[in-house]
């Protein structure tokens, strides 16, 4: 017995009538009948009492009992082409930050689904200090992070780099080349960007004196410049997310804060199965990183300030 004859008895059984069971699956009454035909032959029994004048169908006492029975059937059927499917599919776990999630790569993302459908990509966003143990523990494939913090089981190699930027309104009083001194802490939105970003932030700025606002998403800071006198510090990634009827800007600082490196993250021991999913996902990474207008291919001299 076939699909196709399970189908067709219970779109007659369901729409009450061998042409409405044609309409249903798009093919003629003959072939709905010849279906019907070859199931009866298999069963050994007749599932539908066949009498002339009659527009609707009667099903047999066995026709009823099979009924549940090849409801069933089909559900087993689906079941198996879904675990079919799985069988030539890979899903890859990628947990990050929320602005590598929702900025920096997007369009890399949209983009592999694309390319490789077999790849299932799961997308995770987390603080860096989850993310670093969500990898050691082989929960996510790969990992996006700000800060480099050593665990045994993990390899720790910086992808990017990105520079960081004033950004505030663009009827606001504030210039390019800016100098920390002009900016008062009272009027900031603050985001914590990295223990790197925050020894900058704490030369130029009292820990003791407190922000307008303290967020711990880029996605956040940006619904709070909403003032005139607002301003924040944030990667070019971000900025370049801002729409042009946003109303926002951004400028360069005298003295900026340090370049902001990415780390990626993979365990030294995969699950079986996943190496050729990772290896496929760096390659585009790589290429994208290179042709990205908003962050550059990392090396050595970029941990310099420019």
């Amino acid at each position: 017995m076939t699909y196709e004859q399970i189908e067709t008895f219970l779109a007659v059984v369901s729409s009450g009538s061998v042409t409405a069971a044609a309409d249903i699956l798009y093919v003629t009454q003959s072939t709905v009948s010849s279906r019907l035909i070859g199931l009866e032959k298999e069963l050994g029994a007749n599932l539908i009492l066949r009498a002339r004048g009659h527009r609707n169908i009667e099903l047999t006492s066995y026709g009823q009992s099979f009924v549940p029975i090849a409801s069933q059937w089909t559900s087993l059927w689906k079941h198996t082409q879904k675990l079919k499917d799985s069988a030539n599919s890979t899903l890859l776990t990628i947990a990050s930050i929320d602005s590598v999630n929702n900025h920096t790569m997007v369009n890399l993302f949209n983009d592999h689904i694309k390319r490789y459908p077999n790849i299932k990509l799961q997308i995770q966003t987390f603080h860096s200090s989850e993310i670093h143990t969500l990898v050691q523990n082989r929960i996510a494939d790969i990992g996006f992070v700000f800060s480099s913090v050593t665990y045994p089981n993990i390899v720790s190699k910086p992808i990017y780099r990105e520079l960081m930027y004033l950004i505030c309104r663009e009827d606001s009083d504030y210039h390019d080349d800016i100098e920390c001194s002009e900016l008062l802490p009272e009027n900031e939105v603050f985001l914590r960007w990295g223990p790197d970003y925050q020894q900058w932030h704490d030369r130029n700025w009292s820990p003791d004196r407190y922000s307008a606002i303290t967020v711990n998403t880029g996605s956040t800071l940006l619904r709070f410049m909403n003032e005139k006198e607002r301003w924040a510090i944030a990667p070019i990634s971000i900025i370049h997310q801002i729409e042009q009827s946003s109303g926002l800007t951004y400028y360069k600082l005298k003295t900026p804060p340090p370049p902001r490196i990415c780390y990626e993250l993979r365990n030294r021991f995969p699950t079986q199965g996943q190496q050729t999913a990772i290896d496929i996902f760096n390659e585009e990474l790589k290429d994208y990183i290179a042709n990205s207008k908003d962050i550059c291919t990392f090396e050595d001299w970029m941990l310099k300030q420019d």
